[in-house]
């Protein structure tokens, strides 16, 4: 019971004050855990990640089988950029978890980011299985085209285009005045569908699917972009 509620402490509390240390009657928290746990509040509010990971892992000494601190420790690690740490802490709280679809998401995010694409797609597909979330989905069939995995992600595509949500859900895509751009996550599938077609080669299939996905969202800046791309006379043409 212990364990639970530290983890559950660690995770859902916010910054704790000085009666915070205080022991409530019955309260069986050691003085010990309740004093790293409020380092790591305050540390998280003062930005300071090292201290913070400190008590993190002086908390995991004492309560090494609490999958909820390794998932505060993860995200802790993926907020900053340490993406290798992040994905390998988040493997070991899914070898005390293997349901756990938070260190699932931190540990394909991790990978991806480290271009672990394997290892990312692996961990998005469990995560796909488990929440049966397009939006995941997405991801999979995105990795599964990085990957070449042609058939596998057009199924992935399919399976987006054909789920109703898809017409409301939207994906921000990147513009050139740094706004970024909603577009429903329907239409970014259809996008993938064309960079597959230009991928293996069919230049003019790819363009007719370009222009699809225009007719779909006109003033879809990333593919218009890529559009011109495409249709651009190679040097010496």
């Amino acid at each position: 019971m212990k364990k639970i509620f530290f983890g559950v402490f660690i995770i859902g509390s916010g910054l704790l004050n000085a009666q915070s240390l205080e022991k409530a009657p019955g309260d069986s928290i050691p003085w010990e855990l309740r004093k790293q746990a409020f380092i790591y509040n305050t540390a998280k509010m003062f930005s300071d990640p090292v201290v913070a990971r400190t008590a993190l892992y002086n908390l995991l000494s004492e309560n090494p089988g609490n999958v909820a601190l390794y998932d505060s420790l993860a995200i802790l690690y993926l907020q900053y950029n340490q993406n290798a740490s992040a994905a390998l802490v988040a493997q070991q709280a899914l070898q005390l978890d293997p349901q756990n679809q938070f260190a699932m998401e931190i540990a394909a995010t991790g990978f991806d980011k480290l271009g672990a694409k394997d290892r990312a797609l692996n961990n998005y597909e469990k995560l796909y299985l488990a929440n049966g979330d397009i939006n995941t989905l997405y991801k999979v069939s995105f990795l599964q085209f990085e990957l070449k995995r042609y058939a596998e992600a057009g199924t992935s595509l399919d399976i987006i285009i054909e789920d109703p949500q898809s017409e409301s859900i939207t994906i921000r895509f990147p513009t050139a005045d740094g706004n970024g751009q909603d577009v429903p996550l329907k239409v970014a599938a259809h996008r993938v569908k064309a960079m597959i077609i230009q991928d293996k080669g069919d230049v003019e299939g790819a363009k007719a699917k370009y222009l699809e996905v225009l007719g779909m969202h006109p003033g879809f800046q990333i593919v218009q972009q890529q559009l011109r791309e495409l249709t651009k006379p190679k040097s010496g043409e």
